[in-house]
């Protein structure tokens, strides 16, 4: 059952035990984490949000990186919650990044996922390139370029291939947020900062990641001294794709007393 904290953010819940924030990617839905959630929640109490502005959450007229960071911790003074352990998928990696940077106290562990600490050239022209096609293709193209390479080609095959894919069009979401969130992204990067640390971190990258290469993990990882690297296939939404793998390395290294 959802819920929503006094300022609107629309959040889920589910299991106890210490408490662990799902922050999610560029579409920013609670929902990417429901397969992870499952697995974890007889351990773990694990929140999910829509980000400001997206889904259930109430309208945001801006769209940045702290603002939703802000959001992450309202949602746990919702839960009355004091600290938590922080998992960023993709963009929600710069979430989990800027909450240890400025809200240490409240962070236990993080897990930064399929994310990178800044743009190279390549994924400034692989975002710019998206922006031009939700422009001027639509949401609906938008949606498809994110399905056929966001994902393993043998999962696509067996989940996604029978729904014919639609190119045409612009009703699945609001360009306009959609347009601010990917300039937020390329405009945020606050790499130097990583080095200043000290949490500990479990990088998880997807080899075969089309959309944000395993290097930008292996770059996290030689950033934060206290860093882990796990590499992972499935695509760059593989804690979807595989998300027992996920749930498995997640839970392994909350689990890990620090040396």
């Amino acid at each position: 059952m959802g819920r929503h904290t006094s300022s609107g953010v629309y959040y889920e819940a589910l299991g106890s035990g210490d408490a662990i924030v799902c922050i999610a990617g560029l579409g920013g839905h609670a929902s990417f984490w429901r397969p992870v959630a499952e697995l974890l929640a007889d351990r773990f109490r694990v929140i999910a949000f829509d980000h400001p502005g997206v889904g259930g959450s109430t309208k945001a007229a801006d769209q940045r990186i702290a603002l939703i960071a802000q959001a992450a911790l309202e949602v746990l003074d919702a839960e009355d919650v004091r600290v938590a352990h922080m998992i960023g998928h993709s963009t929600g990696s710069l979430v989990a990044q800027t909450l240890a940077i400025d809200h240490r106290s409240r962070c236990a562990k993080i897990v930064l996922s399929g994310g990178w600490a800044k743009p190279d050239r390549r994924f400034r022209d692989l975002f710019d390139l998206r922006h031009l096609m939700l422009e001027k293709l639509g949401t609906r193209a938008h949606s498809a370029f994110a399905r056929l390479f966001g994902y393993d080609a043998c999962w696509y095959e067996q989940h996604l291939a029978a729904d014919r894919l639609r190119f045409d069009g612009d009703d699945e979401f609001d360009v306009q947020t959609v347009l601010r969130r990917i300039e937020m992204l390329l405009g945020y990067e606050r790499s130097e900062e990583l080095a200043a640390l000290d949490i500990e971190a479990l990088i998880v990258g997807a080899r075969d990641d089309f959309i944000v290469p395993f290097h930008h993990s292996e770059d996290l990882a030689r950033r934060i001294r206290n860093a882990m690297l796990v590499g992972a296939v499935g695509g760059h939404f593989f804690p979807q794709v595989y998300p027992d793998v996920f749930a498995d390395h997640v839970a392994a290294f909350l689990d890990r007393r620090a040396a």
